[in-house]
């Protein structure tokens, strides 16, 4: 099998996990235990008639269908194919760039697939989809559910026990490795969940009204123990930078003053699982040799604190306009 089928392949995978995951993300928040099941035939959401099985095809079958259904006409969300096409991208980019030290082996046009390759494959992909399932069921419904989050950490706390996927906690040789990155994953799964749970309590008895909701600590829980902790703490702090921006310019612009914690969280998470290292080199090594040795560096820090300042202080007018 060459790199080029198997790149492909797997965005294939991702696109028919991603019109599963729609499923879920319609499902799981409802409120009856019927209409939370994720077996039975898909339904129209708006006659209940039976989809046929064309028409659930990925991306392909909205495409056709010109996003109206076939029974009764009704509009089908752009986010359907939006969350087929996302999971196949983050799929195929799994393929392309494995991360944490599982690499593929391409021999001349064949390609060689270790066990150890294919097992933390399966891993970091069913990471992946729990992202994408709980980042939108937060936008939608403003919680992560305990159904995606506790099964995750337990995956994560079984995954572990694979070299390689959540790093290793000590370099001791006379610890198996098994044992070491399982330790690391359970660090990282105290850290994250105990990390932002401070935070709740803080935040909470600060502001005198919930800071964060308990299912944001289950879902930090869940991310440090697949990724370790050192990118449990990177995804706490990509989150909330990127929440910080998002959000920021969303309320400067007149968008929704009630922001979910958890897709952001989801996006630190997906860059840290791609990207930990070079992040982590960037902040602790590039980035204070540059501050030592450039002599622009203190106007950067300044104009970027100015423009801190002024983003904050637009923040609070328009706060103060709307209470």
């Amino acid at each position: 099998m060459s790199m080029a089928v198997f790149e492909v392949g797997a965005g294939l995978v991702g696109a028919c996990v991603g019109s599963f995951l729609n499923v879920v993300i319609h499902r799981l928040p409802q409120q009856e235990p019927a209409q939370r099941s994720l077996g039975g035939r898909s339904r129209c959401p708006h006659c209940g008639q039976g989809i046929r099985w064309f028409d659930n095809i990925p991306v392909l079958g909205w495409l056709l269908l010109r996003g109206r259904a076939r029974c009764c006409g009704g509009r089908i969300a752009l986010r359907y194919p939006a969350v087929e096409l996302l999971t196949a991208a983050l799929f195929w980019f799994l393929a392309v760039q494995a991360p944490f030290g599982a690499p593929l082996v391409s021999e001349g046009s064949a390609l060689s697939i270790s066990v150890e390759s294919a097992v933390a494959l399966v891993l970091h992909a069913t990471f992946l989809a729990i992202l994408i399932a709980s980042t939108f069921i937060d936008l939608d419904h403003f919680i992560l559910p305990d159904a995606l989050t506790k099964p995750g950490m337990a995956i994560g706390l079984l995954a572990g026990a694979w070299p390689g996927l959540a790093g290793s906690i000590s370099s001791d040789p006379g610890v198996s490795l098994a044992l070491r990155t399982f330790l690391a994953s359970l660090a990282g799964l105290l850290v994250g969940g105990g990390v932002t749970g401070t935070i709740r309590i803080v935040g909470t008895r600060l502001l005198r009204k919930e800071a964060m909701g308990l299912g944001d600590v289950k879902f930090m829980a869940m991310i440090g123990a697949f990724l370790g902790w050192k990118a449990a703490l990177l995804t706490m702090f990509l989150g909330c930078m990127s929440g910080a921006l998002i959000g920021g310019l969303g309320a400067i612009f007149g968008g929704a003053q009630r922001i979910p914690f958890g897709p952001y969280l989801a996006l630190g998470a997906a860059v840290s699982l791609f990207a930990e290292q070079p992040i982590l080199d960037f902040l602790f090594v590039t980035w204070p040799r540059w501050q030592r040795e450039s002599a622009l560096a203190p106007w950067l820090l300044s104009a970027l604190a100015l423009l801190s300042l002024f983003a904050l202080v637009v923040l609070l007018r328009r706060g103060r306009r709307l209470s």
